[in-house]
């Protein structure tokens, strides 16, 4: 019994989450999980929008009465906002922390003003922060608005905690439940993952070549557009609490929980399909990958180079999805060069596998929207 305890205990020491002790008790560390509760989805289109799409994004509304509210609203807007800039939910989404939501009604009027075609707006009816000492909670509502009719298309709702846990005491060892320095950003960025799921799926503008082309010329449209900006507190309040800036400083000076920058060169997602742990293309994905050739010898994109990259999800080893992901870039090149005069010298490639996903590789509808081509205009 002893031999097996003493091999047990060499095994946990390689683990950066295990000190052994001689004299004391060993500790095990367990970081704490966020805890997300059904995604409530009340509204959301029946049917896929094809064409892009720009979107302005309000500081989010807080109704819970708290110290520094309208701070906490903008600060948790622009965190979904770069959560989804990141997935590229939509090609062009600007969010401007100087807006003060006074009602739809103002906020439509804005959106429609300045030319864009969605409205997002959020409430936070429920924030709790208990940081490394307490659980931390929010719950969020996000409510997104088509401008030409003042009509709502989304709306999502859903809860998330970070629980706080007593340590366990096992007599020889001893496990203690450790809490991030920025709960606040794990709980939000979580629930911005999800709510982005059904987002993804509605919102898919690069299925025709017409499509293809206005989201890799977007950022001309972009220049007559406000441009993106993020929220930068002016000073923090003078009070024990932890305030929104001192939150966002924490988040900013974390290595592992820096918030997500805009990528800076233009990109699509196609949605290309292959043979099962394969680089051959599946026949379905001709008639895609022949809209992306008519966009890439259009007028509009015929001067223009561009990288192809190869996604995977996380089944198999990271090392396989890897090759796998370039594989798969390099037989979308063949097949574009093959069949439209495109010189080979105009398109580079590249993989990732499994290590950049749209989203959790949770379910197999994750999966699949992970399993992808990226198509960019090379910088």
């Amino acid at each position: 019994m002893k031999k097996y305890l003493i091999i047990l205990i060499l095994l946990l020491s390689a683990c950066n989450k295990f000190e052994p002790q001689l004299t004391t008790q060993s500790i095990f560390y367990e970081d704490a999980k966020v805890q997300l509760s059904q995604l409530m989805v009340y509204s959301r289109p029946e049917k896929p929008h094809y064409g892009p799409l720009s979107a302005l994004f309000y500081p989010y509304f807080v109704t819970q009465t708290i110290k520094d509210g309208k701070d906490w609203g903008k600060l948790i807007s622009k965190n979904v906002w770069q959560n989804w800039t990141s997935l590229q939910i939509f090609p062009s989404m600007v969010f401007d922390d100087k807006l003060v939501y006074r009602g739809l009604d103002d906020a439509m009027f804005t959106a429609r003003s300045r030319g864009f075609d969605l409205l997002v707006v959020g409430f936070v009816p429920y924030l709790y922060l208990g940081h490394t000492m307490d659980d931390s909670a929010v719950t969020l509502q996000v409510k997104i608005y088509e401008t030409k009719h003042g009509q709502m298309v989304c709306s999502f709702e859903q809860s998330g905690r970070l629980p706080k846990r007593m340590d366990d005491d096992f007599i020889i060892a001893k496990r203690e439940h450790r809490m991030p320095d920025s709960s606040f950003f794990q709980i939000i960025q979580s629930i911005a993952t999800d709510m982005a799921v059904p987002l993804t799926s509605w919102a898919r503008y690069e299925n025709t070549n017409k499509g293809i082309i206005a989201g890799l010329t977007v950022a001309k449209a972009d220049a007559d557009k406000p441009q993106m900006i993020s929220y930068t507190p002016q000073q923090s309040p003078q009070t024990v609490q932890t305030s929104p800036q001192e939150s966002q400083a924490k988040i900013t000076s974390t290595p592992n929980s820096s918030p997500v920058t805009p990528p800076k060169a233009k990109s699509i997602n196609l949605a290309i399909q292959f043979d099962v742990n394969s680089a051959i293309i599946n026949p379905e994905s001709y008639p895609l990958l022949n809209e992306l050739g008519k966009a890439l010898t259009s007028d509009k994109l015929n001067d223009k180079s561009v990288v192809i990259a190869g996604h995977t999800d996380s089944d198999a080893s990271a090392e396989y999805n890897l090759e796998l992901s370039k594989k798969r870039a390099e037989a979308v090149k063949a097949y574009l060069t093959q069949k439209f005069p495109i010189n080979s010298s105009r398109i580079a490639t590249t993989g990732f596998g499994e290590s950049r996903p749209l989203v959790p590789n949770s379910t197999k509808y994750n999966k699949l929207l992970n399993r992808r081509v990226q198509v960019s205009i090379a910088p």
